[in-house]
């Protein structure tokens, strides 16, 4: 497709039915992963899900498998309750639980992966400052994937891209790459 970057592969939906089946298990992650491998050149983003007992060996196997890099995570499970009518507020029962909630949880996988993938990792959970993005660096991410700031800073992406040179100086780096993994 003209104008197509590359692919993320979501296999960790929690938000529809089935949607974490196949990220829950390495074989069937490097089973799609390598399907999608030999339908496309793009580079290939795997989105894994914190929702699994071992989620590096889910990332090494989306890696050996053909993915470029792997993008962690997507949602924690979860649910909300609407108490007096005594029902799920969700559709589905459960859904994802994102934002600032799950960063600490998040930097623990990504400093869990980091330490056994090779491939470049982008993180996603409760980023909302520049500091966020410095502590996903660190702990070995090689870029970061703003979603729930998104909607209440619109301008959050261009203002941290902004702030990005002033960290790293104050830091003592001249390029992000000085910092990934600094832990």
């Amino acid at each position: 497709c003209p104008g197509l970057a590359g692919l993320e592969l979501n296999s960790s939906c929690p938000n529809v039915s089935g949607g974490v089946d196949f990220g829950s298990d390495p074989a069937m992650t490097a089973s799609v992963v390598s399907g999608v491998r030999q339908a496309t050149r793009l580079p290939i983003l795997a989105k894994l899900t914190p929702n699994v007992t071992d989620i590096a060996a889910i990332a090494q196997a989306a890696a050996e498998a053909g993915a470029d890099a792997v993008t962690l995570v997507n949602t924690f499970a979860g649910m909300a309750i609407d108490w007096r009518r005594r029902r799920p507020i969700l559709g589905n029962g459960v859904g994802g639980l994102s934002g600032p909630a799950i960063k600490p949880m998040v930097l623990k996988i990504v400093w869990q992966v980091a330490r056994l993938v090779r491939v470049p990792i982008v993180a996603v959970g409760g980023i909302g400052s520049i500091d966020d993005v410095l502590e996903y660096l660190v702990a070995g991410a090689t870029a970061v994937q703003i979603g729930s700031a998104n909607f209440y800073n619109p301008t959050l992406a261009g203002k941290l891209v902004d702030e990005l040179d002033t960290a790293l100086t104050s830091a003592n780096c001249h390029s992000v790459q000085e910092i990934i993994g600094t832990l």
